[in-house]
């Protein structure tokens, strides 16, 4: 039945970010979608609940599901219908993030850039899992992305002038081949190096190589540096979402 609903939307985000087996229920109405998904979480499955599409089909269509489906543990959505949930279904701390898309490989830099290696996670030599987490917990804690986390097919990191593990990234890979970004990460102190520009760009290149050919990922609306980064990389937004977990 979800795959049946979703038929004939052509919207990317249906494509290339939405896992057709992780979906549990969909609700159609002209070209707007909502769909409940599957997470998997430390503590077990959650509800993740996302509707796209345009606000004169979603508002109605959500005020739909939200009278028969199950309150969500986290929800996305169209920033431009926010204002149609109704007051139970809205997150406690909402953010607004672009979901950025691209089908062309980086340009080439201006000047050779630091070199970029795939992390060992297994490896206890301080350059492992625990090195991940570290530059994380410092530069980006509210990441959903970690080592261990389910569908992530590797970590990039890049170190600075010192070889000291300065940036992270993740790659996640969706089922239809695309290679979504997750998880990147530079330490403050190693700022203006161009270690997230090099970071970025070969994630990017990773990304591409995917059956799709395309590369995505999430940013918010707020983070000025990261979105110039993403933008001469050749990023361009394709949704602003509003988004957060809901309140217990």
């Amino acid at each position: 039945m979800p795959d049946t609903l979703l038929e004939g939307l052509t919207d990317p985000f249906w494509r290339h970010h939405v896992a057709p087996g992780a979906v549990r229920r969909a609700w159609r109405r002209g070209e707007a979608a909502v769909v409940e998904m599957d997470r998997p979480m430390a503590d077990g499955v959650r509800v993740l609940t996302a509707g796209v599409g345009p606000a004169a089909d979603l508002d109605p269509l959500i005020a739909e599901v939200a009278d028969e489906a199950e309150r969500p543990w986290r929800l996305i959505l169209d920033e431009a219908s926010a204002g149609a949930l109704p007051p139970a279904w809205r997150p406690a701390e909402p953010r607004s993030w672009h979901w950025m898309l691209t089908t062309q490989a980086p340009p080439a830099p201006p000047a050779p850039p630091p070199a970029v290696e795939e992390v060992d996670l297994a490896s206890d030599s301080g350059q492992g899992a625990a090195a991940v987490d570290a530059v994380l917990d410092a530069a980006m804690p509210e990441t959903h992305a970690r080592p261990g986390t389910a569908g992530i097919e590797c970590w990039l990191g890049v170190r600075g002038a010192d070889g000291v593990l300065a940036g992270v990234g993740a790659l996640a890979r969706q089922p239809d081949g695309t290679g979504n970004l997750r998880g990147i990460a530079v330490l403050p102190s190693y700022g203006g190096q161009g270690l997230g520009t090099a970071l970025s760009a070969a994630l990017t290149r990773r990304a591409l190589a995917g059956a799709s050919g395309v590369a995505t990922l999430g940013v918010y609306v707020d983070n000025a540096p990261a979105l110039a980064v993403y933008d001469r990389l050749g990023f361009r937004t394709r949704h602003t979402f509003y988004s957060g977990r809901l309140a217990d």
